[in-house]
């Protein structure tokens, strides 16, 4: 419980101090590109330091050839898995939109694998707090598919953000090798949405992330 209330207090801190915290990181993602590269990212989220940027440059290098090369060897089995799941949603068959689905993300998925080695290598130049602050990020995007519809705010994306900052520091105390490991993520990431549906999100946002049904009769029509 000691993990909620660590979510909770940090933002009702922000709530208190008027949101500036939130507002600020709000404009700073307006001002972002839709797509930014890994070097990018960990420069912005992690503070790398001038050293660091320079011996991390190399090894994305080695990243951006491995993904390049799955790319280019599976460029027809993307184009046709991607065709086949728009001319599925514009269909009425449930299990084709289920297959067409499936299929993207097994793609997705070996396409992340293709990059995992050479992606380790570049994490492990971070710092033990470097790598917490990455993980909180990598837990936000995480999150972002499931308040999507929702339409948040910059601002609201904002201390989502935060919150799950506070919460990739909890996992972090989390001792790997211990047996209740996963079930105590699995814990943390309960709060931390029980914290972000309760403080951050409006009772219309709620209303809506609690009828998930709908969102699919109206992809069907």
């Amino acid at each position: 419980m000691a993990n909620l209330k660590a979510i909770v207090i940090s933002l009702v801190i922000v709530g208190l101090a008027g949101g500036a915290l939130a507002a600020k990181e709000g404009r700073k993602r307006q001002r972002r590109p839709a797509e930014e590269s890994l070097l990018e990212a960990l420069v912005r989220e992690c503070k790398l330091t001038d050293a660091q940027q320079a011996k991390i440059k190399e090894k994305i290098k080695a990243r951006d050839a491995a993904l390049a090369a799955w790319d280019k060897a599976n460029s027809e089995k993307v184009a046709a898995a991607a065709a086949a799941s728009k001319e599925a949603r514009s269909g009425g068959d449930a299990d084709k939109k289920k297959q067409a689905g499936a299929a993207v993300r097994e793609l997705k998925t070996a396409r992340q694998e293709a990059g995992a080695e050479t992606t380790a290598a570049a994490l492990k130049t971070l710092t033990k707090e470097q790598q917490t602050a990455w993980d909180g990020y990598q837990l936000f995007k995480s999150l972002a598919g499931r308040y999507r519809r929702l339409e948040l705010t910059e601002e609201q994306k904002a201390k989502v953000k935060i919150a799950c900052g506070f919460a990739a520091r909890d996992i972090a105390k989390i001792d790997p090798d211990d047996n209740k490991a996963k079930k105590a993520k699995g814990e943390i990431t309960k709060h931390l949405q029980w914290a972000i549906n309760a403080l951050i999100l409006t009772p219309e946002q709620r209303k809506t992330l609690a009828t998930p049904a709908q969102r699919g009769k109206k992809k069907d029509k």
